[in-house]
């Protein structure tokens, strides 16, 4: 008897070894995806090609295959960017980058002092008071105040009405919590987004600083690599790489959990797999998407190009957000994959591994949805509790806990094996 106890002793401390390994090389792999080398893996400085590479890099290490003669699946698209220093004073006072203000990602250029006019939904309402607005506006900056609302037709009205201002004055708006994006179109003037705090109803003069650069058909890369399994059949996964970047050389968007994160366990499960005695039942193709921030662009050149024939594929997993997992994992499109997250739930159930798997129906909110807009088998993983950063300059490593990142990787591994 004590000799079994030391064997489950010694078993339960080599899995515990095992665990802390995993989770410490993908903290490295973290730490070096949102290191200021690849600039947030965005397109100020082309940190998107240098992360592109590194991860082919990555792939070649593990041994997996290129699909065709390399690792990269190339594309172009046009997105919109903010090379050089963006600078916003409001009543003299100068605002920090990326913790008081944003640019929006449509934003043109605008240098210069420009008095506040500020405006509210009745200025814009009736085609009377908009051509009178305009009037007052010219020369000025138009400093717009909405009413809360979650109403969604509501707020799209309230972005049109913002995009018609970008095309005649620079615009100014408080919004209670700055969130970045990409856009691949630029408007004459640029949108100002604020934090509550540093813009007043009294707020008067605006002094502006922003230069911004289209970049049309700029190119980008989808990094795939292969392992050849038992059968012919294949099963994807997918976590795209891209982030937000920089907004000038002051504000960085290092993208931890959105999605170095989703990269790292793609890392680990194509280094899992790539190793001689992990031959897996279906061939793997694993693929980091880019251009996932400009619009699930990656994912849709990938399911148009198709480096495989979409008829063998029975399975495509996508990875994004997987940095935290204290209160489990949401399974998108469950509701249309019940055998697949049926047997998500089983291997759960049976090896402990997360505190709960939860479904959630059809959303086009990440890289599955191209593929399952094509048919394809797909669902989305990501996870819930912790750290709630997203899409701005807080999203770092160091605050990252990767909670359940071992047991994730566990869960993912036994249910690609098993997978039929």
């Amino acid at each position: 008897m004590r000799s079994l106890w030391l064997l489950l002793a010694l078993v339960l401390g080599t899995n515990a070894r095992c665990q802390d390994l995993l989770t410490a090389r993908a903290k490295a792999w973290l730490d070096t995806l949102t290191s200021p080398a690849f600039d947030g893996r965005g397109y100020v400085n082309d940190g998107d090609h240098r992360a592109a590479e590194w991860i082919a890099q990555q792939f070649q290490r593990f041994g997996l295959q290129p699909v065709k003669q390399d690792y990269f699946q190339p594309f172009q698209f046009n997105v919109n960017s903010f090379p050089d220093s963006v600078k916003v004073r409001i009543d003299g006072k100068i605002l920090r980058p990326g913790i008081d203000f944003l640019v929006d990602p449509e934003s043109g250029k605008a240098q210069g002092a420009y008095a506040l006019v500020h405006i509210a939904p009745d200025d814009l309402h009736t085609p009377e008071r908009r051509r009178m607005t305009m009037g007052v506006l010219a020369g000025k900056a138009a400093c717009v105040h909405w009413p809360a609302t979650k109403n969604a037709d509501t707020l799209r009205v309230y972005r049109q009405w913002e995009r018609d201002l970008m095309h005649q004055v620079p615009v100014i708006k408080a919004v209670p919590k700055l969130i970045w994006s990409v856009a691949q179109e630029a408007l004459p003037f640029p949108l100002i987004e604020v934090a509550a705090e540093a813009l007043a109803d009294s707020s008067a003069l605006v002094e502006l600083q922003v230069v911004n650069k289209l970049l049309s058909r700029r190119p980008a890369r989808n990094v795939l690599g292969m392992v050849k399994g038992k059968g012919s059949k294949w099963v994807m996964v997918g976590a795209h790489y891209d982030h937000l970047g920089r907004m000038g050389p002051d504000a960085l968007f290092p993208g931890a959990n959105d999605n170095a994160s989703g990269t790292a366990m793609l890392l680990s499960l194509a280094e899992h797999f790539g190793k001689k005695g992990n031959k897996p039942r279906h061939n793997l193709l694993f693929v980091a998407f880019a251009g996932e921030e400009a619009g699930l662009l990656g994912s849709q050149w990938c399911a148009t190009d198709r480096p495989i024939d979409w008829k063998e594929l029975r399975m495509m997993i996508n990875l994004d957000i997987l940095g935290t997992g204290d209160d489990g994992i949401m399974v998108v499109n469950a509701t249309a994959q019940p055998r697949a997250f049926d047997q998500l739930v089983a291997i759960n159930g049976s090896k402990g591994y997360l505190k709960e798997v939860k479904a959630r129906g059809p959303a086009c909110n990440s890289d599955h949805c191209p593929f399952v807009q094509r048919g394809v088998p797909a669902i989305y993983i990501y996870t819930l509790g912790g750290v709630a950063h997203y899409h701005d300059v807080m999203d770092r490593a160091e605050t990252l806990p990767l909670t359940e990142f071992a047991d994730l990787h566990a869960l993912l591994r036994d249910f690609i094996q098993a997978w039929k």
